[in-house]
């Protein structure tokens, strides 16, 4: 009688040039760090802005407030639609995935640079170009350190918002796991096809894009949140293999240089 047994499976890490993907909540969370690291360029312009402005009263004795002008509130406008952007993102995120977060820190961290951005423009900036229409250096110069400090405050708020988002990127953090079907010697075996099941949830997953086409086909699992499964394959039609399977825990740790969790499941075949 045949034996249609299978033996115990091994996690295999393999170099792999297959394409990663990313959820779309993962990408949302992305950009809303891009956003906070631009918003931080738009910071160090306005300071640029100010340092030239110094120089001019303190050196050249001639000031150019339409240009001090013109750059604090061009920055102003890049920093508010960054600001917007990036609690856009978020909320995105908070919509796209079914993982938990909590995304009211970095909210809050926005709604304090937008704040911020209003003092910083709407009061001090134009309190120094009304002080320079008045000839009256000294009291411009006096409004300089404060301009600089709430600045500085902009940027650290959000250098911690692209922390929180790090902190996010974790939790939702989903994975590209690729399987192989091969034999006791390590050769590659016809499968017939691979799965997984949640072990938590007992959902069953299959490979591809579960909002593709190609959903149930290949050989990779796309966006696979963290947690323990069982993968499996299916005996192929007219095969004598036995179904392999393993139960892994998917984390970060598996991951290879390419970006990849590859799984070899070990079956025999007659």
């Amino acid at each position: 009688m045949k034996k249609m047994m299978y033996a115990a499976l091994s996690v295999m890490l393999l170099v792999s040039a297959k394409t990663i993907a990313q959820s779309p909540a993962e990408q949302s969370v992305n950009d809303a760090k891009i956003a906070a690291s631009d918003l931080k360029v738009n910071v160090t312009n306005s300071r640029k802005a100010i340092n030239l402005l110094v120089k001019q009263l303190t050196v050249l004795g001639n000031p150019n407030v339409t240009a001090f002008s013109n750059s604090m509130y061009t920055a102003y406008n890049s920093r508010d639609a960054n600001a917007t952007d990036a609690i856009d993102y978020v909320n995105q995120a908070t919509a796209q995935t079914t993982i938990p977060f909590n995304a009211a820190p970095a909210l809050t961290l926005m709604d304090q640079i937008l704040d911020e951005n209003d003092f910083v423009t709407f009061y001090l900036t134009n309190q120094i170009i009304d002080a320079l229409n008045a000839n009256n250096t000294t009291l411009a110069l006096n409004l300089v350190p404060s301009l600089r400090s709430s600045l500085t405050k902009q940027f650290n708020k959000a250098t911690q918002f692209i922390t929180q988002m790090d902190a996010i990127l974790s939790q939702i953090q989903t994975f590209t796991v690729c399987l192989e079907l091969v034999d006791g010697q390590g050769n590659t075996a016809i499968n017939g096809g691979f799965g997984a099941q949640n072990v938590a949830t007992g959902d069953i997953i299959y490979p591809g894009d579960p909002n593709g086409q190609d959903y149930g086909y290949g050989d990779c699992f796309i966006t696979l949140p963290a947690g323990t499964y069982q993968f499996f394959s299916f005996p192929s039609q007219g095969s004598l293999c036995g179904e392999g399977n393993e139960t892994v825990t998917i984390n970060s740790s598996l991951v290879n240089a390419n970006g990849i969790i590859e799984i070899s499941l070990v079956t025999w075949c007659e």
